[in-house]
């Protein structure tokens, strides 16, 4: 009975989806395109949207400023993995600042969960700290139908201060941390846009500092499994188990 139960299991087994971890769904992730020789500002080439068509997800990156007060670019001062990080510069800058970052649309599934990420890290030089006006980042997702024009539901919007709360701090000088957040897919979606939002102060005094952001993400939520592409291959129905030997009836005592 216990190989009955062996090869019975490894036929049910062999009936359910084959799984496999979820990829990053943007290309360029790290930044490490186009390559720059120092801090370059992204409307002198310091973009990642510079790189070649097929090499990136990225549609949009630039300040939102015209004053100037707002800066974005890419730069090889310092990377979290790879050579490359972007930056975004305050200059003392006061409300109604700001930039972003947009991605092209990018194929999703209907209905799962997908996590996005982004690491950052202040520059130590000029920090980003709580005693001077803090700017704030902000996610906004959009879905989208396999139109590519007709929008899923409204936009999900998700805000991080920066450096971060006084009992918590994200971003700092010393390390790397990862952002993060984790949305699902509506009913009828095919598509999904990124925008990361930066934007000064509207309340409080003038931001002035440097943040870098590294190793951007979008994929399936960690420890979710997607099904493969690949069907899983066949395996034989068990062979029936031989039916049990009678026993020999007892033979009475005399």
């Amino acid at each position: 009975m216990r190989a009955l139960h062996s090869s019975a299991a490894k036929f049910v087994c062999a009936l359910l989806p084959v799984f496999a971890h979820a990829e990053n769904l943007l290309k360029n992730a790290g930044f490490e395109e186009p390559k720059v020789e120092a801090r370059t500002d992204a409307r002198k080439g310091g973009s990642p949207i510079g790189a070649e068509a097929d090499a990136t997800s990225w549609a949009h990156f630039q300040s939102m400023d015209p004053g100037g007060k707002v800066s974005v670019g890419v730069t090889n001062e310092i990377a979290r993995t790879g050579r490359q990080s972007i930056f975004v510069q305050f200059d003392k800058a006061g409300a109604t600042a700001g930039a972003f970052l947009m991605t092209e649309l990018l194929p999703v599934k209907a209905e799962e969960k997908y996590r996005v990420s982004l690491w950052g890290r202040v520059d130590r030089k000029r920090p980003l700290t709580l005693d001077q006006g803090r700017p704030y980042m902000q996610l906004e997702v959009e879905f989208y139908a396999a139109d590519q024009a007709t929008q899923i539901g409204d936009a999900q919007y998700r805000t991080q201060m920066i450096p971060g709360m006084a009992d918590r701090l994200l971003f700092i000088s010393s390390k790397w941390n990862e952002y993060y957040a984790e949305l699902t897919a509506p009913e009828d979606a095919e598509f999904m846009k990124i925008t990361f939002h930066w934007e000064s102060p509207r309340h409080e005094e003038a931001a002035d500092g440097v943040i870098y952001f590294d190793d951007a993400a979008v994929d399936g939520v960690p420890g979710k499994l997607v099904p493969s592409l690949d069907p899983p291959a066949p395996v034989p129905a068990p062979e029936p188990a031989p039916a049990p030997t009678p026993a020999a009836p007892a033979i009475p005592a005399k």
